[in-house]
């Protein structure tokens, strides 16, 4: 398969000014020789984000987040490297072939494009049948009676499908698409005998289910009436062009909006972010299905400070909200819980209480996350009975020991106090208690294997003499070929983290793909983002160019000391191991290993 070439690549990084591109994202002031704005990619108040001009890359000093125009691209619109250089080169008039696939293992451009036509098409053949045809009024008729409007009906591309058999299908056909294709990408399914296909979606209110840049690329089809045995609503399945945690109902639509407001609100549902819509609410946003997804939470934060989570007042919404605020809150994201009454969604509370309501008593009346847990930890529970009491304050304050602030917790203790006539020393004593040993699970707790990192809190943390070692001795190996080379060969272990590990591997793997250094290249060529931003941390680093061979070899003799100062550690841990176990050979042969390391630590 054919890839871009490189001099494709290289004229479209070079046409594209980094701060032109995302001041379209990020509201930049310049401030010296660079600029300055809200990061995109996590919430914070006070400016960290800078854009360099002159070497044309992006640094978050907060959350660490580096790169060029196309990682930008990559990361802001969570597209795959093939799709944000096609989308620059549109943009700086770069001629592209976009049928160009990602290579090996990557999707093909041109096929998924068929995909996405065929949506088109059959997107604005349900929307003729309801608005235009006899088969379609009846639908039409109940839209109106729910409150829809031609408008909202015409904005979310609202559709019907007839209870026929085949008729998308024959449509198709006639336009010459491939019927495998469109079976993949979930139009039609192969008739049991293989002669032939028919529609997956019949007799239903047809809903397009957009991707980020507004394409349709799956539905979701409800039944106007129907037996018990029919599902009430049919989506499409799975397909190359459509996955449920990579989508957000209503994101395309609702990305300006939240931005300019800084918040989100998060449904369950698709129709409730249109009921929401119908009354003004236009930053809402919806899973598709029960899941919120890391790629879901990745997307909001880029756009989002604070997401305000609206499920519905039944059990099973109760349920979502607190899986969803543990999930947003566990992402170090500001969240809130709008809380609605008794067993009403928000399409049933706009019908009965209005458009106002909604907007006023619900959505900008939100539980903390807090509040939330206490009301949710209340539920079914008379707190006339001891048993109750305890198990509510047991609830609260195991969520209190994970997140409260002095001042918070000083708040919900006293309000537990007044709930449940418990005095505020004893629940204040059973809160020490609880966060002791909760500090010790924590600390008792591995990390996850490859991890160095603690969570990040948006407050840059100062690098250790072996991270700035890494770093700097990463950035020469990404623009030294021939040292690369030679430390190949001279040394097996060059790094210590696994993280940068990997990074060597790959740059093994580019520079035997490519003859010349290019980070920027290198860089765009991994997907995982972490190990990207490593390398493009390493690229800005500061260093001194007439003593390049001092520094590599003080790197490697840091690293060096490092690594045996860590295994002088693992020694003496196993010896004092050895000495209670009373295997006190195995400890004598330990401690002789443990002074050869310290003399070679000497001889370095």
């Amino acid at each position: 398969m054919t890839r871009i070439p490189e001099e494709t690549i290289e004229a479209v990084r070079t046409k594209t000014d980094i701060v032109d591109l995302i001041g379209e994202y990020v509201q930049l002031t310049k401030r010296g020789k660079n600029w300055f704005g809200l990061c995109p990619f996590h919430g914070e108040s006070t400016p960290s984000f800078s854009v360099s001009e002159d070497k044309q890359l992006f640094h978050c000093f907060g959350c660490g987040a580096s790169g060029n125009a196309i990682t930008f691209i990559m990361d802001i619109e969570n597209s795959p490297f093939t799709e944000a250089v096609v989308k620059l080169a549109e943009r700086t008039g770069v001629e592209i072939d976009t049928t160009i696939s990602e290579g090996v293992g990557g999707k093909i451009h041109n096929a998924f494009k068929h995909m996405i036509e065929a949506h088109a098409l059959a997107a604005n053949f349900y929307s003729h049948l309801l608005l235009n045809t006899v088969e379609g009024e009846e639908a039409l008729q109940y839209l109106e009676k729910r409150g829809f409007t031609r408008e909202s009906i015409e904005k979310y591309g609202i559709g019907w499908s007839l209870n026929d058999r085949e008729a998308l299908t024959a449509l198709l056909k006639r336009k010459s698409y491939d019927m495998k294709d469109m079976e993949r990408a979930g139009l039609c399914i192969m008739k049991d005998d293989g002669t032939g296909y028919f529609d997956r979606f019949r007799g239903r209110i047809m809903f397009p289910l957009r991707d980020d840049n507004g394409n349709v690329i799956a539905f979701s089809g409800r039944i106007l009436s129907g037996g018990k045995q029919e599902a009430k609503y049919l989506n499409s399945p799975e397909t190359p062009i459509f996955e449920k945690s990579q989508i957000l109902y209503n994101f395309n639509n609702a990305r300006l909006n939240v931005r300019k407001t800084g918040k989100v609100i998060l449904f369950e549902g698709f129709m409730d972010t249109i009921a929401a819509d119908r009354v003004g609410v236009t930053n809402s946003v919806a899973v598709m299905g029960t899941s919120l997804s890391d790629t879901h939470l990745v997307k909001l934060k880029r756009i989002a400070k604070d997401i305000i989570i609206c499920c519905d007042g039944d059990d099973a919404g109760w349920e979502a909200a607190k899986r969803f605020a543990h999930l947003i809150s566990k992402k170090g994201m500001e969240v809130q819980i709008a809380l609605l009454p008794g067993s009403m969604d928000p399409d049933d509370y706009i019908a009965e209480y209005g458009g106002d309501a909604f907007r006023e008593k619900i959505i900008d009346n939100p539980h903390s996350f807090m509040s939330f847990i206490m009301a949710y930890a209340k539920r079914f529970k008379n707190l006339s009975y001891e048993n109750d009491v305890l198990q509510y304050i047991h609830e609260v304050l195991e969520e209190l020991t994970l997140r409260s602030s002095p001042v918070e917790r000083d708040l919900y203790v006293r309000q537990l106090s007044t709930e449940t006539n418990v005095s505020v020393d004893a629940i204040h004593q059973q809160f020490i208690k609880m966060a002791g040993q909760q500090a010790k699970r924590a600390k008792a707790a591995p990390l996850q294997e490859g991890s160095f990192y603690p969570l990040n809190t948006g407050v840059p943390r100062k690098k250790t003499g072996a991270e700035r070692a890494e770093r700097l001795l990463l950035y020469h190996l990404m623009n030294d070929g021939a040292l690369f080379d030679r430390l190949r060969e001279d040394k097996h272990n060059l790094f210590v983290r696994d993280d940068y590990v990997a990074i060597f591997v790959r740059l093994a793997g580019f520079y035997e793909q490519y003859e010349t250094p290019d980070f920027h290249r290198f860089a765009e060529s991994l997907e995982d983002r972490e190990l990207r931003k490593i390398v493009l941390d390493a690229a800005m680093v500061e260093r001194d160019p007439e003593h390049a061979e001092e520094e590599i070899n003080d790197c490697i003799s840091h690293l060096e000391r490092y690594r045996i100062g860590l295994t002088i550690q693992t020694k003496m841990h196993e010896s004092k191991e050895a000495e209670k176990s009373k295997d006190y050979a195995r400890a004598l042969e330990l401690a002789r290993e443990i002074i050869q390391l310290r003399k070679s630590l000497t001889a370095l």
